[in-house]
């Protein structure tokens, strides 16, 4: 029986969506242009049971789907993957396949930057998506995106919340903003949000990694100023810099050690009606 190959992604902490995207899925860059064992095997052995299994090249030809396994999946990952599944499809159980190798490819490296390669992997990630996404902008559609939900990935703390957002919230739907969570959408309605909305507005955010799928035309407003302590907040600017996005950032406020502040809307609304 011929083995199946299989491709191992792995990454840093994947269960944040800049780091999935980023980090791991930026690794199908190199499947598909058969660069394997780009990160090298020294922490291979440790994720994988079967280190026997581990190879440094296909012995057959690999054909598509190309098999993906990652470890600990989460829903918006196997959404994300289904998107994309008569090119890769994404095998969670290894014991389901009777004779299989192994090559690890670690996804894009992180080195010396947010990311090694933004002028490949980012054109990379959004063509790869958007062969399969087809949306065009709706006039006026403006959403704005709340991080209520953001103690969910940090220890039960809210991180980089606009503190008095019931207000701002209220304000925003003058201007025809709806108000959106996030996490209450499927990986092709996020996706989908970010093609046709015509102004996204949000205060510094992962959601702001599916800038990579946004419209030549959608206009991305980040409220930041210091952000969080400790933590690098230029991940966003880069995907929009590089690929030619209207990205914006609004700093007048001052956050606490979290991230979190208060927003004077007076202020902000003389801003926005500059880019509306």
């Amino acid at each position: 029986m011929e083995k199946e190959t299989i491709f191992y992604l792995e990454g840093r902490g994947g269960m944040y969506l800049f780091h999935f995207f980023v980090y791991n899925l930026g690794g199908l860059y190199y499947i598909l242009n058969k660069q394997y064992n780009v990160r090298g095997q020294e922490n291979t052995s440790v994720l994988l049971e079967n280190e026997k299994n581990i190879v440094d090249f296909p012995t057959n030809s690999v054909k598509f789907p190309i098999k993906i396994h990652m470890k600990d999946i989460l829903q918006f990952q196997r959404e994300t993957f289904e998107i994309i599944k008569d090119k890769f499809i994404l095998i969670e159980d290894l014991s389901q396949i009777e004779n299989y190798e192994i090559i690890s490819i670690y996804g894009e490296p992180v080195i010396t930057q947010i990311c090694e390669n933004p002028t490949i992997i980012y054109p990379f990630l959004r063509n790869l998506f958007l062969d399969y996404l087809h949306y065009t902008p709706i006039k006026n559609k403006r959403i704005f995106i709340t991080r209520k939900g953001s103690h969910i990935y940090n220890n039960n703390t809210l991180k980089r919340f606009i503190l008095n957002e019931d207000e701002i919230k209220e304000q925003l739907q003058k201007y025809n903003f709806e108000y959106i969570q996030l996490e209450e959408y499927t990986m092709p309605e996020k996706i989908k949000l970010f093609m046709e909305s015509e102004v996204i507005v949000s205060s510094h955010s992962g959601s702001f990694t599916l800038s990579l799928f946004a419209h030549k035309e959608t206009k991305i407003i980040e409220i930041l100023n210091n952000g969080t302590q400790g933590f690098s907040h230029n991940h966003y600017i880069d995907i929009c810099s590089t690929l030619g996005l209207n990205y914006n950032r609004y700093s007048n406020i001052s956050e606490d050690a979290n991230g979190n502040f208060h927003l004077d809307f007076t202020a902000f609304e003389e801003y926005l009606k500059n880019i509306l």
